[in-house]
């Protein structure tokens, strides 16, 4: 049962040194794993005891001394749940738990690993040891194997076990309530920006002065229609705008992107980075004139967050988080940015439409990052985990 209530509207916890928590995610390139290694080093920085739980070689763990990150038996990426890693994975949480004294683990991403963490928590009850676990959904959770009859059953189970569940975005709470029938919405923590990091700054290399940019960034999956963006391009192209793409990331579609590329007759005007450094993201970030998020589906859609704060404007679909990223604009911008999953004419005529009016287009790059720093801050995210984890903890 979720048989706790958070409210994460009172200020900060001031002292935070008496929290030990660990946090579990996927190690690939997915926004999940990217969020939970962001938050592990914004509560160490706080003052909590934090060890960070993820694959080996993990994506977004780089040298940083503050993360305390230990490699275990989780996946990559999100992968059905299965024994043969669930079983060795939650001895290794019992292992790291009990050395370290935890009382609460975080896991971000729910197939398999809440799985594990509920087993784990199960073994040390018997023990006498009590440890909390505190469920992130992210989008595959719901929106792929949540709507999957092989898989739904098993997975509402394991949510009603945790002792509090959270959501990245309203769309992605209200879509976890329908899909699993929960008798209680998840607690909404929206995701949030470094914005000492992702920041606009000058442009770093050559570019014509007419040739509009465009960038996708993702992780290439199905849900993504990385395709789409390169269509989107050959569209942009064909009303005359001289324009190219920029193609930041890497996963089961990258070669079927290129070969895309080709097909249209863009390869010339398409550069395919593969994945890269959060760093090296603004950095292209910086020679951006818009982004594109082509996807089906989004739980939040950090990497247009993360375009926005460096003052680049996103033309997207209609793909739930993205909307409510999207809301914080002025009221009429949804409908002049965004469109239906795979419509790449619509998403093209609205870039078209806003190169020819570059006065409209300023105006909204100009506005962009106030509004991020004001509904999307990391002291607000740091916040609102740092209430409901400590409420877990007590």
């Amino acid at each position: 049962m979720l048989t706790h209530q958070y409210s994460i509207s009172r200020s900060i916890t001031s002292d935070l040194t008496s929290l030990r928590v660990a946090i579990l995610s996927l190690g690939g390139l997915g926004g999940s794993g990217k969020v939970a290694t962001e938050l592990a080093r914004e509560l160490t920085t706080a003052g909590a005891k934090v060890i960070f739980l993820t694959s080996p070689q993990a994506q977004w763990v780089s040298n940083d001394e503050t993360l305390e990150y230990i490699p275990v038996s989780a996946p990559r990426t999100p992968t059905p749940a299965d024994s043969k890693w669930i079983l060795p994975l939650a001895q290794e949480i019992i292992q790291h738990v009990e050395t370290n004294n935890i009382a609460v683990l975080n896991v971000h991403y729910a197939v398999g690993l809440v799985e594990a963490a509920l087993l784990a928590r199960q073994e040390l009850a018997s023990r006498g040891y009590s440890l909390s676990v505190c469920l992130t959904l992210h989008g595959s959770d719901v929106n792929k194997y949540g709507r999957d009859p092989n898989y739904n059953a098993q997975l509402r189970d394991c949510i009603l076990a945790c002792d509090c569940v959270t959501a990245v975005s309203n769309s992605l709470a209200s879509q976890a309530v329908r899909v699993f029938s929960l008798p209680r919405r998840p607690v909404v923590i929206h995701n949030a920006i470094d914005l000492e990091l992702f920041h606009p700054f000058r442009k770093w290399i050559a570019a014509p002065s007419d040739t509009l940019n465009l960038c996708h960034v993702s992780n290439f999956r199905d849900v993504k229609r990385p395709l789409d963006a390169i269509s989107v391009l050959a569209h942009v192209r064909g009303a005359g705008v001289p324009a190219r793409l920029i193609m930041i990331g890497n996963g089961e579609n990258y070669n079927k992107a290129r070969e895309y590329a080709e097909e249209l007759g863009v390869a010339n005007e398409v550069i395919f980075l593969g994945a890269v450094s959060s760093t090296e993201v603004v950095r292209w970030l910086a020679v951006t004139d818009l982004q594109l998020v082509t996807s089906e589906s989004e739980s939040f859609c950090l990497a247009a967050l993360e375009a926005m704060a460096c003052e680049v404007p996103v033309v997207g679909t209609y793909c739930g988080g993205l909307e409510e990223i999207m809301a914080i604009l002025d009221f009429d911008m949804p409908a002049k940015l965004l469109s239906a999953p795979g419509d790449t004419t619509a998403m093209a005529a609205k870039i078209v439409q806003l190169f020819n009016t570059p006065s409209n287009y300023q105006q909204l790059r100009d506005s962009l990052r106030d509004k991020i720093q004001l509904h999307f801050s990391r002291k607000a995210q740091l916040q609102a985990y740092s209430n409901l984890l400590m409420g877990v903890k007590a």
